[in-house]
């Protein structure tokens, strides 16, 4: 579950606050519809998982079948030259994504949107960030410490680093367990070993307990600087992890501090940057790799 998996956690809690009335209004289950865009751009990636919804009663469980809208009209421009959209259908209800699969998110490009649902029209656009390397890519395999503090790293085995992108505020990290279950088929030779929680630090800063669903295999972070030393106590899984680190255009970045990486339950009208309705339009260059994390030693 990719960072995107987070932010969607994110839009469920939006979802479900903008149907909470005040304490001024007379009514408590009043409610007025009102649809939402949700499309994150990512150099060099595919244009997909574009989604627009419409907000639901309280009155009504929230299904995403229900709130998805898959016949709205989405056109989407580079540049000034249009990218025909398609609807796919997806367990989460669907999204939307260019019609040619073949496609890929350019660099210092306007990407514009204008969709049309049920009467409302809303507009927005987003320049996508330069690309960027890792100077210093994450090892392929890292040992999980024997020691009794977690809290800090043991030694450089942790440590990235990345060029810089002008004008980027912030740098958002994503870092996923990309498979909970399996652990010894990544070995060499194989194993049947199965996957495994990590040892807690004590005390433990990074307890998620009650987190949201999309926050139990993946983990947000941010820095200002490029480079970044994670500490042990971020990783809830051993095995197979992806680490991603992200240059957010403006929209992006103010869509990550209103979610809160999917935590937060209220919705800021000047965090987002769709004109006519709700939720975000924004870009982000990435580069990302893959880890393994070994057990700690018996």
């Amino acid at each position: 579950m990719k960072l995107r998996s987070t932010f969607l956690s994110g839009f469920i809690a939006v979802l479900l606050a903008l149907a909470l009335p005040g304490c001024e209004d007379p009514v408590p289950t009043d409610y007025t519809e009102e649809i939402m865009l949700e499309g994150i751009l990512l150099v060099g990636e595919p244009l997909q998982d574009i989604r627009v919804l419409r907000t639901l009663p309280v009155t009504d469980t929230f299904r995403f079948d229900q709130a998805i809208l898959s016949d709205a009209s989405v056109v989407v421009t580079a540049d000034g030259v249009d990218i025909p959209m398609s609807f796919v259908s997806g367990p989460n209800g669907g999204t939307y994504r260019a019609t040619d699969t073949s496609y890929r998110v350019r660099a210092n490009t306007v990407y514009s949107v204008v969709v049309q649902a049920r009467g409302s029209r809303l507009t927005a656009s987003t320049r996508t960030p330069q690309p960027f390397e890792w100077v210093t890519p994450p090892k392929a395999f890292i040992q999980f410490p024997a020691k009794d503090s977690l809290l800090l790293p043991v030694d450089d085995s942790l440590l990235v680093t990345w060029t810089p992108v002008p004008k980027t505020e912030l740098y958002i990290i994503g870092l996923t367990c990309l498979d909970t279950t399996n652990y010894g088929t990544y070995l060499n030779p194989p194993t049947g070993d199965t996957n495994e929680r990590t040892m807690r630090p004590s005390p433990d800063f990074f307890d998620r307990s009650g987190t949201l669903v999309a926050n139990e295999r993946t983990t947000l972070g941010a820095t200002p600087f490029t480079t970044s030393q994670t500490v042990w106590g971020i990783f809830r899984w051993y095995g197979m992890h992806e680490l991603r680190v992200y240059a957010p255009d403006r929209a992006f970045l103010e869509w990550f501090y209103l979610v809160g990486g999917g935590r937060r339950s209220s919705y800021d009208y000047r965090l987002g940057n769709i004109t006519g309705g709700l939720g975000v339009w924004g870009s982000a260059s990435l580069v990302k790799s893959n880890s393994f994390l070994l057990k700690r030693p018996s």
